[in-house]
């Protein structure tokens, strides 16, 4: 019997005990709930929304700004000189012209010869207008871009000679000699080094652009001392 007493006050004792904790437990977690702050959640959840649209919007307007910028086509004033624009005609036409006259040798004679004929013309004609009417002119070149100058002008040179040569040459053939085998071939190795002259000038213009910079946005140019 004294055994059975003291186990039931054991478990009254335990009993009281687990409600006093829980109690407390759930009295904590109400205070703590009363501390919260929801206005300052809100309020921080607003700002994050707030922040995000207002980076979305401005991504927004970058990329319609970014596709409305580039939609204009410039004007040949815009340009600091002409030369890139027409010195790609004569690099294009005198390179054909020796490959039309290497093929003529096999078919087609007579009206590869006359194509060319006209394309060497056309070439020589190109050449001349970019290296004496729209070649600008510059100032304030590093030794190495002088350089590379003087090396563009020279096969520049080259390239007009030696396409001057080949339209004598195949006018002289085509119209007067019947298209003799010996004057072809002079028109072929003419056209050839015509075609090694205007590529080499070619290198070195893209290198005095594209590595030593000059002529981009008009740097090193004197502008109102060339004519567009």
């Amino acid at each position: 019997m004294k055994n059975v007493i003291i186990i039931l006050v054991s478990l009254c004792f335990f009993s009281l005990h687990a409600n006093a904790h829980g109690e407390n437990g759930h009295k904590l977690e109400k205070d703590s709930l009363q501390h919260v702050d929801f206005d300052s959640l809100n309020e921080n959840f607003a700002q994050k929304n707030l922040v995000e649209g207002d980076e979305h919007i401005h991504n927004q307007q970058e990329e319609h700004h970014s596709e409305s910028v580039v939609k204009e086509r410039a004007s040949f004033n815009s340009f600091p000189t002409l030369h890139p624009l027409v010195v790609h005609f004569p690099i294009v036409l005198l390179l054909f012209a020796a490959l039309f006259q290497i093929i003529s040798f096999f078919v087609f004679k007579e009206q590869l010869s006359w194509v060319t004929l006209g394309t060497a013309t056309l070439g020589l004609l190109g050449a001349y207008i970019a290296g004496r009417f729209v070649h600008p002119h510059t100032s304030g070149l590093s030794e190495t871009a002088a350089w590379v100058l003087k090396k563009h002008e020279l096969f520049a040179d080259y390239t007009l000679w030696s396409a001057l040569i080949a339209v004598v040459l195949k006018a002289v053939s085509h119209f007067f000699l019947e298209r003799k085998l010996l004057v072809e071939v002079f028109v072929a190795i003419a056209l050839i080094g015509s075609a090694y002259s205007v590529s080499e000038a070619g290198h070195y213009g893209a290198q005095l652009i594209h590595i030593e910079g000059v002529g981009a946005k008009g740097e090193f140019l004197e502008l109102e001392a060339h004519s567009h």
